[in-house]
């Protein structure tokens, strides 16, 4: 049986690239719980750092199921929330953040809320700001579903008007300004 201290050497001294095809090599063989999640955690980390946000959050999303802690499961869910928001797919970002979210006790049920609101914020603010407007007005108009106080609401429909008249959705310009 591989041990995670013997993955951990091999994987010690080479290029991202190379770890992750050693790393997925590793899931295709019988490996204890652990050193699985360890791997997928890993690997996980990697695509993350390069860009592969999609397949980071999908194995963030494995590990969390592995996870024998709820505190464990709760991170590794949010983690598999961020970077399913980051890739663009909000409905594996809102099954993560539920499958989070019933792992959780009432206090932490509002951490993972505030954090979800936090990185919808936040992506789409970096995808305005590298002036992708329809992905940004998405990411906003999915914002806008959550749980949001009145001023946070004020300044999400205040960012959807702006992108709307850019984008040339003039209808939905003119139904959200009514609403304001």
């Amino acid at each position: 049986m591989i041990t995670r201290r013997e993955i951990e050497e091999k994987i010690a001294s080479v290029g991202d690239y190379v770890k992750m095809d050693i790393l997925s090599g590793y899931l295709k063989h019988p490996i204890d719980a652990d050193t699985r999640k360890f791997v997928m955690v890993k690997l996980a980390g990697i695509y993350g750092d390069r860009g592969m946000h999609l397949e980071a959050g999908k194995l963030f999303k494995n590990a969390a199921e592995l996870n024998t802690t709820f505190q464990g499961k709760i991170n590794d869910f949010i983690k598999s929330g961020e970077f399913f928001i980051k890739s663009g797919d909000f409905d594996e970002a809102d099954i993560s953040f539920k499958k989070g979210l019933a792992c959780a006790n009432s206090e932490q049920k509002v951490q993972i809320k505030i954090a979800e609101k936090e990185f919808y914020k936040n992506h789409a603010k970096f995808l305005f700001d590298n002036d992708k407007r329809k992905n940004s007005m998405l990411a906003y108009e999915k914002l806008l579903n959550l749980d949001l106080n009145s001023q946070e609401r004020r300044e999400v429909q205040q960012e959807l008007l702006s992108l709307y008249e850019k984008l040339g959705k003039i209808r939905e310009y003119y139904i959200l300004k009514k609403s304001v």
